[in-house]
């Protein structure tokens, strides 16, 4: 298979395309250069513009970046992820929170400045301004030699001269929490106390939990609940675990979309084919693309 085709083979509205993961890793050396011009592309994109193989590509295409970890593409990937929000929802959607921090600690060059820069955009998505605080942690962790920069970054946060949503003040947080900065407690329960983390998402006690269980070997329940926990060693098997790609699921959709089952896994079409930007025929009032094709 070229790369072109290894491309198209990837731009699937259903399902995982394992074989073509599995290819495109065993000539990740040209598909790189692929990977890297799509980028590009979305970085030019909107959501009127993009195209529909781009956008059925990239989440595949970011998780074996990730596993991969090329440096060439952590510059392209954090100049992507200060685009629109809405237009990062609609390329990522779940993977914002779900794959970003590991996808960018494993794609760093070693430079912290563009993931520090993102932190710093009060006019980037607040998750993704989350994600990156964690993939300092995760540096922190597998680049010991970096720490010190991290750690720098997380004591001047507080009086840093940016705006911070809530999700973005939670993550420094749980930061402080992972990485055992027990003398930037004070600054956390200010923050608490000011209520500029709302209960509904944590409270001063969780913080306290996960500090105290960083006085013990291992990672911290918080940063265990939210996969954060190392570099993608496996794209395809990152994105087997996902409902969408489950058996379950593909079953259930295959009944919303008119599909039957004729032999093992394969499903015939007893409906015509709905396009992406096609009402979603679940009744939704959404685009299929934005509700059951997810």
């Amino acid at each position: 298979m070229t790369p072109e085709e290894i491309f198209t083979a990837l731009a699937v509205a259903e399902g995982l395309p394992r074989d073509a993961m599995v290819v495109a890793g065993e000539r990740r050396g040209e598909m790189i250069p692929v990977f890297l011009d799509l980028i590009h592309r979305l970085r030019r994109a909107n959501p009127s513009s993009v195209a529909d193989d781009d956008l059925a590509v990239f989440l595949f295409a970011y998780f074996l970046l990730g596993e991969w970890g090329d440096p060439r593409a952590y510059r392209p990937l954090a100049a992507l992820l200060r685009h629109d929000p809405e237009f990062l929802d609609q390329l990522l959607g779940d993977a914002i929170t779900e794959g970003t921090a590991r996808v960018m600690a494993g794609v760093c060059d070693g430079d912290l400045k563009p993931i520090i820069d993102i932190i710093a955009d009060p006019d980037a998505e607040q998750f993704i301004r989350g994600q990156m605080i964690d993939t300092l942690v995760l540096i922190a962790r597998e680049r010991p030699e970096k720490a010190p920069e991290v750690v720098s970054f997380l004591e001047g946060f507080f009086a840093a001269d940016f705006g911070k949503e809530e999700i973005v003040w939670e993550s420094w947080a749980f930061a402080v929490a992972e990485l055992g900065l027990g003398h930037l407690e004070p600054q956390v329960v200010q923050v608490y106390e000011n209520e500029w983390i709302s209960s509904e998402l944590s409270e001063i006690a969780d913080f306290r939990r996960a500090l105290e269980e960083k006085a013990e070997p291992g990672t911290s329940s918080w940063f265990q609940r939210s996969r954060n926990t190392g570099p993608i060693e496996s794209a395809i098997e990152e994105l087997s675990r996902w409902h969408c790609f489950s058996d379950q699921y593909n079953r259930g959709r295959a009944r919303r979309m008119g599909l039957r089952q004729s032999n093992g896994d394969t499903f015939e079409r007893d409906a015509p084919k709905i396009g992406r930007n096609d009402p979603c025929p679940c009744g939704s009032g959404k685009k299929y693309k934005k509700c059951c094709l997810q």
